[in-house]
């Protein structure tokens, strides 16, 4: 009922060290950039650039993240603006929309699939094709997100100016790493109460990686997990915690792990199943370094989401997971994405 998602994750130490390469390659044919740069698209598409950005900031670039519809209808372009849209299928119709957008004021289009002929490609100046084809699309996606974190990162690797060889290094530990983070995620699994909520809190970078983790528990068949500022969370959603519930607290930054420790320490007073991670953000580093960290953070919250399902024996690869309304659930999506 799991097995697939379980197989996903491991096979992402695998593929991403075979493809690292040729991601690298199609990252330096793109022409570099002369003005704004921004990166976006719809879900884990939106989620992989705001969880990299300080990956961008330490190569030196200004990398801006944004929804699809933000910028479909909320951007003005320029036209020595340069967007770059991820998109598994190239189908998603408001990346596309966006595209569109961007072409119309004259701003250069990057797209990031796994379909050269898709609609995004063909709107697209350039394509960076993603070399692989994906396991599932209907468990809580996993490799295809690291697949594009990968791609965008080699991405601001060749804008910054790095040599194709430069990700080599950490690719080849992703095995170890994915290891490593399924230990690091059994506390959770094991402390989660099926009648609580799961937040995840992160600031910064840290926070798009919250709200994709609290995505994957979401789309596991619906559970209740919401993602929020570390800070913000303190203003008012802190009411909405109970006994029993599960607080993963992100603190990949030396001010991001200062206050998520502050608010670990301070739930201590309720029966709540809390999490700081990691335990200890280590000394500021590099680009590679701030790369490792999302890898982790990554990694730590779809293992447990993984041991969460496996609890509940979710059949993951059903609409809503086999729980009640899954085909009602499944029917409302299409029509809204079709929209």
């Amino acid at each position: 009922m799991t097995d697939t998602m379980k197989r996903e994750i491991e096979a992402q130490g695998v593929l991403l060290a075979q493809i690292q390469q040729d991601l690298a390659r199609s990252a330096d044919a793109v022409d570099p950039a002369k003005g704004r740069v921004f990166v976006g698209g719809c879900g884990d598409s939106a989620y992989a650039p705001r969880a990299l950005s300080g990956v961008f900031e330490a190569l030196g670039l200004s990398f801006a993240a944004r929804s699809s519809m933000e910028l479909a209808a909320f951007t003005t372009f320029r036209p020595d603006d340069t967007v770059i849209l991820s998109s598994i299928s190239g189908g998603t119709k408001r990346t596309v929309e966006a595209a569109e957008t961007v072409r119309r004021a004259g701003g250069r289009v990057i797209a990031v699939t796994c379909n050269a002929d898709s609609a995004l490609a063909e709107v697209a100046n350039q394509t960076i094709p993603l070399p692989y084809r994906p396991i599932s699309r209907k468990t809580p996606h996993t490799l295809d997100y690291s697949v594009t974190l990968l791609a965008l990162v080699e991405l601001a690797r060749s804008f910054a100016g790095q040599a194709q060889e430069a990700t080599r290094p950490l690719i080849a530990r992703l095995p170890e790493l994915i290891t490593a983070t399924r230990e690091a995620a059994c506390p959770v699994v094991q402390g989660y109460d099926p009648d609580g909520k799961i937040f995840i809190l992160g600031v910064g970078p840290d926070l798009g990686t919250a709200e994709y983790g609290a995505a994957k528990f979401q789309e596991a068949g619906g559970l209740l997990a919401i993602a929020a500022e570390t800070e913000n969370f303190v203003h008012g959603a802190n009411f909405m915690l109970e006994a029993g519930d599960t607080v993963i607290a992100l603190g990949g930054s030396a001010a991001g792990h200062r206050r998520a420790q502050q608010v670990v320490e301070a739930l201590g007073y309720v029966e709540i199943n809390r999490h700081l991670f990691p335990e200890d953000p280590g000394t500021a580093g590099d680009w590679l370094t701030a790369f490792r960290t999302v890898f982790e953070q990554t990694f730590v919250l779809q293992h447990a989401c993984l041991g969460v399902s496996t609890r509940l024996s979710l059949r993951l690869e059903e609409p809503r997971a086999g729980r009640h309304g899954g085909l009602v659930h499944q029917s409302m999506q299409q029509r809204m994405m079709a929209g």
